[in-house]
């Protein structure tokens, strides 16, 4: 199978995670992504995070194809510069998903509302939200959380790891539209190009539905055991510079 795409994710797997905001990436890695450019093979990234805790990283690439925002919840073209896609949870949704949430004072939340990053619900305005994020909460506080507000039929609860090891995790609330294999399947065809010709990278709980979008899963090797088990294959850890490694074994040493 000749790839055409690489859907990255970022943290965990370009750089580690819970750097806030993301920041450029080092010379060896952007070398690498523009090797792999100039041999018109397309590459993106599949993130979690809002843009303006992804723009110096993406600025270091030099990127120009659209992107994957918010687990899925807004695709956003490098080259423009502007939002194609936007998908909102609505006001019954956020409420039901705060009601859960707010009973414990001690989660660090926020809400996403337009460009805005809301830590109280209070400062709500316009309910454009297209994402309701809990930070750095023990497993077993995620694992409750994710119980609790699995049981919302119209949202996507997500899990991701939001520290070195698995001993931080965070909780990613969005519409049950808006998920990364949603924005697999939106950026295939702004590219044109099938899924199956697409290499997907990922560490963390919030790339499984990355991974089963693609036509190549690679598991970084400090991927948590869900990622690994549905992985083709299994990359070193980002801090070895697995991105690196796959790049040039399925890309850069192919023949043209």
């Amino acid at each position: 199978m000749k790839y055409k795409a690489i859907i990255s994710d970022v943290d965990g797997t370009l750089i580690p995670p819970s750097e806030y905001p993301a920041p450029k990436l080092p010379p060896k890695i952007v070398d690498v992504v523009i090797r792999v450019r100039q041999r018109g093979i397309y590459f993106s990234l599949a993130t979690g995070r809002s843009l303006d805790w992804l723009e110096d990283l993406v600025d270091s690439l030099s990127l120009t194809e659209p992107i994957i925002l918010d687990n899925g919840a807004r695709i956003y073209d490098c080259g423009k510069r502007l939002y194609l896609s936007s998908i909102y949870l609505s006001r019954e949704e956020v409420e039901k998903v705060l009601s859960i949430i707010i009973k414990d004072p001690t989660l660090r939340i926020f809400i996403l509302e337009d460009e805005r990053r809301l830590d109280s619900p209070d400062k709500i305005r316009t309910w454009k939200i297209t994402k309701i994020l809990v930070l750095g909460v023990t497993p077993a506080k995620a694992n409750d959380l994710y119980q609790s507000l699995s049981q919302i039929p119209t949202i996507s609860v997500t899990k991701s790891v939001s520290g070195i090891g698995v001993k931080s995790q965070s909780i990613h609330v969005t519409s049950g539209r808006a998920t990364k294999q949603h924005g697999v399947m939106e950026v295939a065809k702004i590219l044109g190009v099938s899924t199956k010709e697409i290499i997907g990278i990922g560490d963390s709980y919030n790339d499984y539905q990355l991974l089963m979008a693609c036509g190549l899963k690679i598991a970084m090797g400090n991927a948590v055991a869900e990622i690994k088990e549905i992985a083709d294959y299994i990359a070193p850890p980002y801090e070895q510079g697995g991105i690196i490694h796959v790049l040039e074994k399925f890309i850069l040493s192919q023949n043209l």
